[in-house]
């Protein structure tokens, strides 16, 4: 290795502290970020090559620079390991592919009469935060019963202060309308605790008191309310051996199983809270053949962690080769005790087992997966007569409205199928474009995507595609064509797909190389592509809705002169709809915060001049 004294130098140089070490190559890039108790020690610990795995010595034939960090603990470079390594995403670490956070319920206690609803994100909100849900489905499973036993509302604070009757979940049972007070807040409050007692694992209470007043109601042949009762039962029981509740001595528990197949690797968490199963998920691990088993269990404890609270508990099925310093970590950052446990009998044995069965399911249609979609990159390869292998496909899209609220859309695709964390969305500047130039528009989004500064930013663009392909026409194509001549770019193929007559998926064609109609329709190459093209334009016209309905709100305002956008959002959180602007004094105007008394007026006028 031409490398190697330089190497041993600065190694030598290294102090013995515990701290992080960033291995770069000769472009500045980092390809590895690892932790070492004593930095010296584990450095040196490179430089034996007849001891290393054929991953790391590539890895050590590419070092050109060693970066360290200091720190005062193990614990702290533990937890400085793990934040890099998400941050930067080294090719030689283990990466997790899917970092979408976990949704919650929340019920809301800054209003008088609390909202429940799903959440992501920080709990920035005074209230109540049940979870995490494995996924959306499983919360949303959960939210329908919630609505249906305890009548809770779910509408947005602006609907609901500006109601003058009641919805449509109320005339199907399923908010009890304190909108329009049909309820009283102290009956309502009511309804949120029980709401609360159920979230929290205390069943059996609830459901013997609901029993008790239908019996009551029954007794009293109010049949109608005590079939009430009687459906809100049958919903609790249904939850609850939906989420196999009953399961001994499984309070608040994590299970998670690892299953590998040489290069792939399959790990699933189910989550438990409250003794319910709020269902599980999978995630596939990005490592190398030569990766142990022990690297990729704890890189995933570590990642998984620091990002989410721990219960007190989880059940494993692989041992962790840094059970004691992951423990110590967790506790600073989260104050939680973490009890790893492997069981060998009983229920929570039954548990993994059943995790197991599972995780081994999920990996096989996976590696399926995976496979199907390599032989259809293999066959595109071929079709379009392209002698390198297509490993990634970026398609192209816009949507826009006359002009307005345009947005540009990139969606990825590669062995592993959509990959959706490689998904881009680009805001339209209008400076230098005609509003509804579509062209214009694909000709910024490219430039945008194949400047040399997003060729170089690996963290918003890991790979470049060998193949993109545009939706639209000739002369969607043409722009692309020479976008990627003006950059100099030659080693990325371009195609495009254009409706047909009436705009029917069987007349779609499809231009390469100049051609119209390159590849046969009918065929497994076809359809590909038309999945793709779809696939960009549900993001593209997505992205543009939900830009589409920040904007509307505030679009009859615009042209008052003087009325800004925080003024604007102040005044629809105040009235809940334009409609309710239009029709208000000008002495309820100015109760606004920040809408003066000659704003008022303004608008007053404005609508009813």
């Amino acid at each position: 290795m031409q490398n190697i004294d330089r190497l041993k130098t600065t190694i030598n140089n290294t102090t013995t502290q515990p701290g992080i070490y960033q291995m770069l190559n000769n472009k500045d890039e980092v390809l590895y970020v690892g932790k070492a108790k004593n930095l010296k020690n584990r450095l040196k610990s490179y430089l034996n090559l007849s001891n290393l795995s054929t991953r790391i010595k590539r890895l050590v034939n590419l070092i050109d620079n060693i970066k360290i960090i200091i720190t005062e603990t193990e614990k702290e470079a533990l937890l400085l390991e793990a934040n890099l390594i998400k941050k930067i995403k080294p090719p030689y670490n283990i990466l997790l592919r899917d970092d979408k956070s976990f949704p919650y319920i929340f019920i809301n206690h800054e209003q008088n009469f609390s909202q429940i609803s799903k959440h992501r994100g920080k709990s920035k909100l005074r209230g109540k935060y049940y979870g995490p849900f494995a996924t959306v489905g499983s919360l949303n499973y959960t939210l329908k019963i919630l609505q249906k036993v305890f009548l809770l509302r779910s509408c947005e604070d602006t609907i609901f202060s500006n109601r003058t009757k009641p919805c449509l979940l109320y005339q199907i049972e399923r908010c009890s309308g304190p909108c329009v007070g049909i309820i009283s807040n102290n009956e309502y409050k009511r309804s949120v605790k029980e709401a609360e007692h159920f979230l929290s694992g205390h069943h059996s209470k609830l459901q013997n008191n609901l029993a008790e007043k239908m019996n009551i109601e029954s007794e009293k042949q109010n049949y109608e309310k005590a079939a009430s009762f009687r459906d809100k039962i049958k919903a609790l029981t249904q939850i609850q051996s939906q989420q196999n509740i009953n399961i001994a001595n499984i309070k608040d528990t994590d299970v998670i199983t690892i299953v590998r197949e040489s290069v792939k690797s399959c790990i699933q968490v189910f989550i438990y809270r409250s003794g319910q199963n709020w269902g599980n998920k999978s995630f596939f691990p990005k490592h190398d053949k030569d990766v142990s088993t022990d690297e990729i269990i704890d890189r995933f404890i570590v990642d998984f962690y620091t990002k989410y609270k721990p219960p007190s508990e989880i059940l494993l099925n692989h041992n962790l080769s840094e059970k004691r310093l992951i423990s110590e970590s967790l506790k600073s950052i989260h104050k939680v005790n973490v009890n790893f446990l492997i069981p060998e009998r009983g229920k929570k044995k039954d548990l993994i087992d059943y995790a197991i069965k599972n995780t081994k399911l999920s990996l096989n249609t996976h590696i399926s997966e995976s496979i199907s979609n390599e032989k259809i990159l293999n066959d595109l390869s071929n079709a379009l007569g392209i002698r390198n292998k297509i490993n990634r496909i970026e398609t192209y899209d816009n949507s826009h409205l006359f002009g307005k609220n345009a947005v540009g859309a990139m969606i990825v695709f590669n062995k592993n199928g959509f990959d959706k964390t490689a998904y881009r969305k680009f805001n339209i500047n209008h400076e230098n474009i005609t509003p509804g130039d579509d062209y214009g528009m694909m000709r910024q989004v490219l430039k945008r995507r194949f400047s040399e500064r997003a060729v170089k930013d690996k963290k918003k663009y890991i790979n470049s595609p060998q193949l993109i392909l545009i939706d639209g026409g000739k002369g969607h194509y043409e722009v692309a064509i020479n976008v990627l001549k003006e950059l100099n770019i030659k080693d990325i193929r371009v195609m495009s797909m254009f409706k047909g007559n009436g705009r029917k998926a069987e007349f779609d064609k499809i231009i390469f190389k100049n051609k119209i109609n390159f590849i046969q329709k009918n065929t497994s190459e076809f359809f590909f592509l038309q999945r793709l093209r779809d696939e960009s334009h549900r993001f593209a016209i997505g992205a543009h809705r939900n830009k589409n309905k920040k904007d509307i709100k505030n679009s009859e305002l615009e042209p008052i002169n003087g009325l800004g956008r925080a003024r604007r959002k102040n005044l629809m959180n105040y009235f809940g709809s334009i409609q309710s602007i239009k029709t208000a004094s000008s002495s309820d105007l100015e109760k606004v915060d920040g809408i003066s008394k000659t704003m008022s007026e303004k608008i007053y006028n404005y609508f009813n001049n």
